[in-house]
């Protein structure tokens, strides 16, 4: 995932999902048939946060224009930066934000104006780094008229069951999950990443959005909860 594309490239995808009157989601699929999700969080003020960019058709574009002003570009980690370069160009006037650890390997892709500390929000949507990873992601929180949603990057999947040699990385599948690969590579503080997640449970979330899968509707502060059992 870390090649960047340098021209407009619109690959599969399904149509916009509408999730909420401030956040919207996309699906998308890569050359290599791995699926990923775009989410736009729309602030009380009108601006657009769009959280791991995907190209789309004219027509979709142009819907996300009619909706707000995008005015920052959130490249959720050093690997999801494919669609940064051209979403940058077309919207020049938006900003790069990423996770602070990334800012090195995003700033290869395309300028960077900041990390998540310095992410626009107000008292509907907040960008900050999840704890006890080094600020190599976050998460993005966003709260609807139904309640508080979360979207999520690579720090929690829910990705149908995988076979070997995927599930030995990725896994365990099959269930909203916290990937191997992310506690194998970023994890420093077992109890401070913990800490954090328990207290979005206690939030009593209703929504999840991964960055890989489907979103969690049901239960959601169980399977969250689960999820953090593998901490």
């Amino acid at each position: 995932m870390a090649t960047c594309y340098t021209t407009w490239t619109v690959l599969k995808h399904k149509p916009i999902d509408k999730l909420a009157p401030n956040l919207w989601r996309v699906e998308g699929i890569m050359e290599s048939g791995t699926r990923r999700v775009m989410s736009l969080a729309r602030l009380v003020d009108g601006r657009i946060l769009m959280h791991n960019a995907i190209a789309l058709g004219e027509a979709e574009m142009a819907e996300i224009d009619a909706w707000g002003e995008v005015a920052g570009i959130l490249v959720p980690n050093a690997f999801h930066r494919m669609d940064s370069r051209i979403m940058q160009a077309r919207y020049p006037k938006a900003k790069v934000y990423c996770p602070a650890n990334a800012a090195k390997s995003v700033a290869k892709a395309t300028p960077v104006h900041g990390t998540y500390t310095d992410a626009p929000g107000d008292e509907t949507v907040r960008v900050r780094h999840l704890a006890g990873i080094k600020e190599s992601e976050g998460v993005m929180e966003v709260q609807t008229s139904e309640g508080l949603d979360l979207v999520f990057n690579d720090m929690l999947m829910n990705v149908p069951k995988l076979g070997f040699p995927m599930e030995l990385f990725i896994g365990p599948s099959g269930r909203p999950a916290i990937p191997r690969f992310a506690r194998w590579f970023w994890l420093k503080d077992r109890a401070a990443l913990k800490a954090d997640l328990e207290a979005l449970v206690a939030r009593d979330p209703k929504r999840l959005v991964p960055g890989h899968g489907k979103d969690v509707t049901a239960d959601v502060a169980a399977a969250l909860e689960q999820a953090i059992t593998l901490i």
